[in-house]
């Protein structure tokens, strides 16, 4: 009841609670929002911290939990740190429907790696081994890898500075997202998949991918030509969006492009209605692009689906001496 009640609390916007609320086994605990490391260090593997909305202090999570908010009104003011021992499988997302003002850093290893309804303003660094993973309707800033990546998805999210591949990266899909700076370092392989994606490439030299149902763009000077790329039926703008009139985005000879629109266009008109009525659709019968495809991408894919009480009955039995108090509570 205690869990119902303080989640009722959280959609209250108008109020700043800043609290954290351990939830073991049902037996739940209040912490301060200034104590947040305090509630990870009494958790269990399994257990869930609530977070109502407010500003909370930076922390390190070392265990199987999972902290989840209200959305972008919880607000963690600084870097978040990642440090499960022992290479663990985890069977809930790390962290869930809040905001990050610093960074996320996974340290350790870890085998199905979740994170959802996230906005992290500078960045994800992936600086550890992760063998299958998802990253789901989230905004982040820029992602970095310098750990092992094994079957990752993204899927749903808003890269807003720039994600670079590496070779470190063994196998990657990335799913209805937009992605406002893309580049690829030297040793980079293509074992990356882009379906359904808004992709900026800003640099050309070693990107080498899979992409499909996808807008392909440039945002540098100069011209360039992509080369090691296998294109699907993806609207491909040759205009840079950083320079019009200079800079043009050729497909190389090693590159493979199949029944995809080449165009060359100062102002390229990415609406639903505008590729649906141009006929830029993919092989899915859908418009390219982050609006296509089974579970394209939302606009208000921060709003996080948390659990509201639907109906209430308290009666008070006097006889025993008790307060019953029954709740009804929609799913999240």
């Amino acid at each position: 009841m205690a869990v119902c009640l303080i989640m009722m609390s959280m959609t209250a916007s108008a109020i700043t609670i800043n609290k954290a609320l351990l939830d073991h086994n049902g037996q739940v605990t209040l912490f301060d929002g200034d104590k947040i490391q305090d509630a990870v260090n009494a958790a269990a593997d399994g257990d869930v911290i609530y977070l109502t909305l407010g500003t909370f202090k930076p922390f390190y999570v070392t265990k199987k939990i999972t902290i989840r908010g209200t959305g972008k009104t919880t607000v963690i003011d600084g870097d978040v740190n990642i440090s499960i021992p022992n290479n663990p499988t985890l069977e809930n997302p790390v962290l869930e429907a809040l905001a990050v003002s610093g960074s996320v850093t996974v340290n350790n290893a870890v085998s199905n790696f979740m994170m959802r309804q996230c906005k992290i303003l500078s960045g994800l660094n992936l600086q550890a081994k992760v063998a299958k993973g998802t990253i789901e309707r989230c905004q982040i800033g820029s992602m970095s890898f310098t750990g092992t990546i094994q079957d990752l998805t993204i899927d749903r999210s808003d890269i807003t500075s720039g994600l670079a591949l590496s070779s470190t990266i063994k196998s990657m899909t990335v799913i209805n997202t937009k992605i406002s700076s893309l580049s690829a370092n030297s040793g980079a392989t293509s074992n990356t998949t882009f379906v359904n994606c808004n992709l900026a490439i800003s640099n050309c030299a070693y990107f080498s991918a899979t992409i499909i149902n996808s807008i392909v763009t440039h945002n540098t000077t100069g011209n360039k030509t992509l080369n090691s790329t296998v294109l699907v039926r993806s609207l491909i703008n040759q205009y840079s969006d950083y320079d019009y009139s200079l800079s043009v985005m050729s497909i190389g000879t090693s590159s493979v492009c199949q029944n995809c629109y080449i165009k060359s266009t100062q102002y390229l008109d990415t609406s639903t209605s505008s590729l649906q009525t141009k006929g830029y659709l993919g092989t899915d019968g859908t418009v390219v692009g982050v609006y296509g495809g089974d579970t394209p991408f939302d606009d208000n894919m921060l709003v996080p689906s948390v659990p509201k009480v639907t109906s209430s009955d308290i009666k008070l039995d006097t006889e025993q001496k008790k307060l019953n108090v029954n709740l009804t509570v929609s799913p999240q």
